[in-house]
Parts: C-alpha cells; structure tokens; sequence
C-alpha cells in the first residue's frame, strides 16, 4: 500500500521529485562557494607543501561535493515537498551571536569628525554567554526558563574553565572586576 503512494507522488511531481532537498543541496553549494570566496586570499601551497589555504579550500570543495549530491538525489528521489519555516529560530540565533559580539569585549563606533564612541562597555564570558544563551533560547517556543538558566551557568563556566584556564586564551571573563 505504501508502495503505491510513493508512485503516485512520483507521477504527479515535475522536473525535482524532492524540493525541499533541492534547496537544502543549493543553499550547501552556496555555502561552499561563500568558504572558498572567503579563504581565496590565503596561500594554498602544492604537494607536500600545505599553505593556511589548503585546508578551508578543501573543506569547500567537500560541502560543495556534498550538495551536489544531494541535489542530483533531489532530481531522482521522491522526497518531502518544502514547506514553510519559521523566521523566528534564524533571527534569535543571528541576534544571539551578533549580541555574544557586541558584548564579549565591548563595542565601539567610531564617528568620523567626533572620534571614537563607547556603545556597550565589555562585559566579558561571565555576563556574555549567558546572555547569548538566553536569547538564543528565545528561537523555540518550547524552553523551560529554569533549564535555560541552569544551562546557560553550567556552559558559561565551562567555557571559562576551557577557553580561559585550559588553554590559556586572552579573552576577558569579567573585566568590570578584573579578570
């Protein structure tokens, strides 16, 4: 009985028998034309020779191998049509990442013929990932506030305790104290 349906479906679609992969294997080749656009000032290197450029450039050529796959898949197999999707996930996550920017060391807007100006002073790992976290559990209707809140202390001191003591890097955790 299954059977049946699917060659029902397959009947009735035109040219791309799974839209929703089409666009999924379009939006990766894109996304890998974007990465190799964005490492095309790195050297590459040749042979046993790997320059910084080498491995970004591969990655690309890997995501954009992948999507076409996918997209030739989407030209042969019956798949799920697309359908709508929120815009609400992609905001609050792009928000969070660009607020985890403007806050972990501050932000500053420099006005030509005024200088120099203070939007947000930095707030450092300790107010930032929280916050980041917070707004980023905004994309879902479905959030708990106290397991966001738990969540967010328990990833924030992790990240201290990784990026700060483990491996030693500059990044402010809370510079309005000191640390």
């Amino acid at each position: 009985m299954q059977d049946d349906k699917v060659g029902t479906a397959d009947e009735t679609r035109g040219f791309v028998k799974s839209p929703q992969d089409m666009f999924a294997g379009l939006f990766i080749i894109a996304f890998g034309l974007f990465c190799l656009w964005a490492s095309s000032n790195l050297t590459g290197g040749r042979g046993a020779n790997l320059g910084p450029g080498s491995f970004p450039r591969g990655l690309s050529f890997l995501l954009m191998g992948v999507g076409a796959i996918i997209v030739v898949q989407a030209l042969t197999v019956v798949g799920p049509r697309l359908e709508a999707w929120s815009i609400r996930g992609p905001i609050f996550v792009l928000g969070a990442v660009l607020i985890f920017a403007a806050t972990i060391r501050g932000t500053t807007l420099n006005i030509p013929g005024i200088g120099r100006t203070e939007l947000l002073p930095p707030l450092g790992l300790l107010v930032a990932g929280p916050l980041t976290l917070v707004i980023a559990s905004l994309a879902s209707n479905e959030r708990n506030w106290v397991q966001t809140l738990i969540f967010a202390a328990a990833m924030t001191a992790f990240c201290i305790l990784l990026f700060k003591v483990a491996l030693r890097l500059p990044i402010p955790v809370a510079p309005w104290a000191g640390w």
